[in-house]
């Protein structure tokens, strides 16, 4: 990608919150690019289960009964979408004070509390951002960028260590060529209880759902490899998604993405438009940063996550996660056991699906064969999800043993009414009641006398 800012690419639009319409780039008359120009496109799993189905009208084939949600600005995107107080970013960015450096904002900054000091780094791009991406001109742009940077190439040379208390990158990571050096750039600038608000697509609800998720070895090796520029067969897989999937684009910017015609010059185009290098799900994601802690190469603790469970009307193609730079490290295989362990409890304390916690085990299993913390990290997963099912079945125990006991005090309450009944029936057929009410007619005209 050249420059390693992931600016999102134009056919990922989505009017989400904060993002009502593509992000551009920084100020109007420069040639900052959009850094995270536009959320991912979200698209029904259904649509795409493997690359390898039939291949229909637009190379992908749609299960009966399936449609593409409209989220494109093309297809008619709802702008109730847009209203931020409705979604966790808002919740988030409440917390972030002090000095706040945000990566790519494109032209809806990421929510901070009022008396937040922001700094807003982006990057330039040759030929600027209508050229690069033409589906973009006339939409709006963000505020002006105060740092050029190039994540990839120079990381965040330009600043200094421990310089900022937070640190947003939005819909950035799987834009740049490589994650974890990213990661550790972002930790390094932050001071020591600094946190990270990052925010990334989930390739279950993208255009990303046809592709491989990116897996901790592949990103392990990037790093080793000290990897600066984004490769073809990358961009190859990407344009592959693109291209094999119904059109979000424009037809002439939709051929960029054809995979026969990927020649030297539409290769460094996408290098400036910036793709989706990398794609995860949550789960997928947490793996990452547990790897990554296992290996010493970070030290983050988990303290606020968000994502969704179902769809709505409320944008849901991403997840969050706030981060915080630890203040002092531990041994890295407690860090990533611990990382663990705070991405269950606040799973089952946002009431979220248990059954993530089912997936982000298969993620460990899958990532981390061999590793030595595969066993400690698995077990955290496992014995939450057996203590979840002994509450739930002691919940539901306990609720049957309340039906049973409210079911016995109704047949008692039963009893004790036809009793009463019973006793109300002999008194009315008694001979004494009879005769009372003789006498009690023979003396009421005396009463009335009286």
């Amino acid at each position: 990608m050249g420059a390693g800012l992931g600016g999102a690419e134009p056919e990922v639009v989505v009017a989400a919150l904060g993002d009502p319409a593509p992000r551009g780039g920084v100020a109007p008359s420069t040639d900052m690019m959009p850094v995270t120009a536009l959320v991912a496109h979200p698209v029904d799993p259904s649509l795409c289960s493997a690359r390898s189905r039939a291949i229909g009208q637009y190379g992908h084939s749609v299960k009966s009964g399936s449609t593409r949600p409209p989220y494109h600005p093309l297809m008619g995107i709802s702008q109730r979408m847009t209203i931020i107080g409705q979604h966790p970013r808002a919740d988030i960015g409440r917390t972030l004070l002090g000095d706040v450096l945000e990566i790519g904002p494109g032209h809806a900054p990421f929510p901070t509390s009022p008396s937040a000091r922001v700094t807003y780094a982006d990057r330039s791009v040759e030929g600027g951002r209508d050229a690069t991406w033409p589906e973009l001109a006339g939409q709006p742009r963000g505020p002006d960028s105060d740092l050029d940077v190039d994540l990839d190439v120079d990381g965040l040379r330009a600043i200094a260590d421990a310089s900022f208390d937070s640190v947003v990158a939005c819909h950035l990571i799987e834009h740049v060529a490589n994650p974890i050096s990213a990661l550790r750039e972002f930790e390094r600038v932050l001071r020591p209880g600094g946190r990270l608000v990052l925010v990334v697509p989930d390739r279950n609800r993208t255009f990303d759902s046809v592709r491989e998720p990116t897996s901790l070895a592949h990103l392990l090796d990037e790093f080793g490899r000290e990897v600066t520029e984004v490769d073809l067969e990358h961009i190859r897989d990407f344009c592959e998604a693109i291209f094999n999937q119904p059109p979000i684009h424009p037809d002439d910017v939709r051929e960029w993405h054809d995979p026969a015609r990927l020649d030297e010059e539409r290769v460094d185009l996408h290098r400036r438009r910036t793709i989706h290098v990398h794609c995860w799900t949550p789960e997928e994601f947490a793996v990452v940063l547990a790897g990554g802690l296992a290996r010493d190469l970070m030290s983050w603790q988990l303290v606020d996550l968000y994502f969704f469970d179902d769809a709505g009307d409320q944008p849901d193609n991403e997840f969050g996660l706030v981060l915080e730079r630890s203040r002092t490290r531990c041994a890295p295989a407690d860090q990533c056991v611990a990382f663990v362990r705070q991405w269950v409890d606040l799973v089952l304390d946002r009431r979220c699906d248990p059954r993530r916690l089912l997936t982000l085990h298969s993620a460990l299993l899958t990532n981390l064969e061999g590793w030595d913390e595969l066993p400690a990290a698995t077990f955290v997963v496992v014995d939450a999800l057996t203590t979840r099912l002994e509450v739930e079945r002691a919940n539901n125990e306990t609720a049957e043993l309340r039906v049973i006991a409210a079911q016995g005090r109704a047949a008692e309450l039963s009893e004790q009414l036809r009793a009463s009944e019973s006793r109300l029936t002999a008194i009315l057929e008694s001979r004494s009641y009879r005769a009372s009410r003789v006498v009690s007619t023979i003396l009421r005209p005396f009463r009335h006398r009286a």
